[in-house]
């Protein structure tokens, strides 16, 4: 069993404030759409969606490089999967994507 940190324990505790919140949300966005391969997923959703068979051939990713990216997509609020499997822009991805 995992032995808790009694640092992390009081990180956690601690209650963030709305600035402390933005930051970190301007953190993730930042983080997602500075690597030219996430972008290029998003190019590559675009406005129709892609399932993740389409993403690996159009993307030329490997599988597990491609998850880690839409990871950080969907962590971000640009990128969800829909019920048929199928990877979307959210509506933040969607008002980005022409800044792309």
């Amino acid at each position: 069993m995992e032995e808790i940190d009694e640092i992390d324990l009081f990180l956690d505790s601690q209650v963030k404030t709305e600035k402390e919140l933005m930051q970190k949300k301007c953190e993730k966005t930042y983080y997602a759409a500075s690597s030219q391969i996430r972008r290029d997923i998003m190019r590559t959703v675009c406005f129709l969606g892609k399932r993740k068979e389409e993403l690996l051939k159009e993307t030329d990713l490997e599988e597990a490089t491609l998850k880690f990216h839409t990871e950080i997509l969907t962590d971000a609020d640009f990128l969800f999967q829909d019920e048929n499997g199928v990877y979307r822009l959210t509506e933040i991805g969607l008002q980005v994507l022409p800044k792309l």
